[in-house]
């Protein structure tokens, strides 16, 4: 699967270019873009992306539809001194034919001459232990002595094969006043260009004939930066986005297909997995150990799903059309590495020597919201297996450490998958569990005894809570294990001292995980003469991260939807009566909700609280009420008992 990413490079790579001095017009235009982007240093002036299409062939001869993208940028200094770094991507389906920077021998408005003075520097895009790609950058440091500084940069990027144009966003890092983007369609090539996010935007659309071609041309102005923003949803949910769909197109007087269906797609995903020549008999002896015993089509599943998942180590990789082929089953096998579409091919292949129903199947995580009514590479950036028991489908990713059998992580929940049956092919949906299974749940006992509070807490994980746990403790260091259990137990609670720690069975993840132990809690006890004022609430969910400032502009993705749910007993000795205790809340959100309550009965304070994660999202519509939300419930949190004493 192909991934998206962000490159952030450091400006003193390079020795700056030095630009020409501004005239009153490139002055006039700064003062005018200063108020509209007054954060940015930079802007440009005018965005020209400029589509073409021809035709081709692949490297296994196949026709294709090429594509060229030239694009064309005025940027405009609106400090004294400024600076940007100007990059583009590409890899093995791409190439950058042409990377310039460009000086004006006059103002903005009346260019009479350019030369280049940009000399461009050329990495590889990534580095990491867990992935292994094809991607490498170009760019330039561009640095302007003055304000009202001009420069132009002019690129040239080839696609050789526009399935792999996938998206043309309009935003991007910098500010801009305007942004063109033109398709140059010609007469024997049917493309379907589908629009996301328009909403609220104003896009001029305009479609034009010339001889031979259709063009069609996007304008948006004043583009505001996008920021990288931590806990942001993925970039396609809001941003405007144009995506390309090849349906089909003439070669040599002869129609060919692109992604016209669904149908279309799966036939070039099981074209590029029958080139992964699996070797079954490789696996045979390990799959007849791993089974030996095993009655049931459950247990048998059961019993490689977590083979997998615990000896093979997931290392993402992506290198040309080798980024899209499953790695061989048997090489997997072999080295106990592969990445998603390695894993869920041996996992595959297991599972058929096992003697059941498993299927290699496609899938996009909810990092992107389309589904196959948009047949497009784009849909999909993740690979797993899917095993059908008793009629019912099971589907099993083998990258998720930890997770039993039957659960679904929360980044798969409610998508839509791609189960290829050899020449036929279904489309299901991952079923979407219920909120309430995925729970941190805290249950806690305390006795108030001569200004001493005490007693015992029990936290218990389910659903993604637990799984999430799973995937971080067993990674820790055997010597930090025991530590931050403490810490958990504690809640990052400085007045909260914990003893006699009991867990679960850390090492099965079919149960719940369970923590225990005894809990001092006297310094939440505050003493004036005959009055105490006592705090339970002592376990405040901590969403201080997600909190808007005035800037933020996309909505947050929580890690999951979940449920915590606090239950707290307080004993009072005889005689202690309750003078007051916090209003109950009750606020109630699409997307969240919370309800909390104290209630006395003869000498026991019960406090109950709920808060609900519903959808694993914070919209940016709903920022105003969910900032209230937060502080009420933080309020809430707060406030204290309050106990008299005989």
């Amino acid at each position: 699967m192909r991934y998206l990413f962000s490159l952030f490079l450091s400006v003193a790579l390079v020795i700056p270019s030095v630009l020409v001095a501004q005239n009153d017009d490139d002055i006039f235009e700064a003062n005018r873009l200063k108020k509209i982007f007054p954060d940015d240093r930079v802007a440009a002036t005018l965005v020209e992306e400029d589509y073409s299409f021809d035709r081709g062939k692949s490297e296994d001869k196949i026709p294709v539809v090429t594509a060229t993208k030239n694009t064309s940028i005025n940027f405009l200094a609106m400090r004294e001194r400024a600076g940007i770094q100007y990059f583009d991507f590409y890899n093995s389906f791409t190439k950058i034919t042409s990377f310039k920077q460009l000086e004006k021998t006059k103002g903005m408005f009346g260019i009479k001459k350019n030369y280049n003075v940009g000399y461009a520097i050329d990495r590889s895009a990534s580095s990491s232990e867990f992935f292994s790609d094809d991607s490498r950058v170009k760019f330039f440091n561009i640095s302007f002595s003055g304000y009202g500084d001009v420069t132009r940069v002019e690129t040239e990027k080839k696609y050789f094969d526009s399935k792999y144009l996938t998206s043309v966003y309009f935003h991007t890092w910098f500010p801009a006043k305007e942004k063109t983007i033109r398709f140059k369609v010609p007469e024997w090539l049917q493309l379907d260009i589908r629009e996301f996010n328009f909403e609220g935007y104003k896009i001029t659309k305009q479609k034009t004939q010339e001889k031979g071609y259709i063009v069609y041309t996007y304008k948006l102005q004043n583009l505001i930066a996008l920021k990288n923003e931590s806990k942001a949803i993925g970039v396609a949910y809001q941003w405007p986005h144009l995506m390309l769909v090849v349906k089909s197109f003439n070669y040599d007087g002869k129609d060919e297909k692109g992604f016209g269906s669904v149908a279309d797609l799966y036939n070039w995903y099981n074209y590029l997995y029958k080139k992964s020549e699996n070797k079954p008999d490789e696996l045979k002896a390990k799959v007849e150990e791993l089974i030996k015993g095993k009655s049931t089509e459950t247990d048998k599943t059961r019993t490689i799903f977590y083979w997998i998942q615990d000896n093979i180590r997931y290392i993402a990789f992506e290198d040309g059309l080798a980024g899209f082929i499953p790695a061989t089953a048997q090489d997997v096998y072999k080295s106990k590495y592969g990445d998603c579409k390695g894993m869920a091919n041996l996992m595959t292949e297991m599972l058929k020597l096992a003697g059941l129903q498993a299927y290699m199947t496609w899938i996009g995580t909810r990092h992107i919201p389309y589904d196959y009514s948009l047949p497009s590479l784009a849909v999909d950036n993740h690979c797993i297996s899917t095993v059908v028991i008793g009629g019912k489908e099971y589907f099993l990713d083998g990258t998720e450490k930890y997770i039993p059998f039957g659960d679904y992580a929360w980044r798969i929940q409610g998508k839509e998958v791609l189960i290829g049956k050899g020449d036929k092919y279904d489309v299901k949906k991952v079923p979407l569990q219920e909120i309430d299974k995925s729970k941190v749940l805290t249950q806690t006992s305390f006795q108030l005894k001569d200004n001493v509070l005490k007693g015992h807490v029990k936290v218990t994980l389910t659903g993604e809570q637990r799984t999430s746990f799973h995937q971080y403790y067993h990674d820790l260091p055997s010597d930090d294990k025991k530590k931050t259990i403490q810490k958990f137990l504690e809640f990052g609670n400085k007045n909260l001292v914990v003893s006699n720690i009991k867990t679960s069975d850390l090492n099965n993840r079919e149960i719940a995980v369970i923590f225990e132990g005894d809990i001092d809690l006297s310094n939440y006890v505050i003493t004036e003469d005959k009055e105490i004022y006592v705090g339970i609430d002592f376990f405040p969910e901590d969403l201080s991260g997600y909190i808007p400032d005035k800037d933020r502009q996309r909505d947050y993705e929580l890690h999951a939807a979940y449920v915590a749910q606090d239950e707290t007993e307080l004993l009072l000795p005889a005689g202690y009566k309750v003078v007051s205790y916090p209003a109950a809340i009750n606020e109630k959100a699409a997307d969240y909700e919370v309800s909390g309550s104290y209630s006395v009965k003869d000498n026991k304070v019960t406090f109950k609280k709920v808060l609900s994660l519903n959808s694993g999202r914070i919209k940016k519509a709903d920022f105003e009420n969910w900032k209230s939300f937060t502080k009420k419930l933080k309020d809430f949190n707060s406030n204290l008992i309050l106990i008299k004493k005989p």
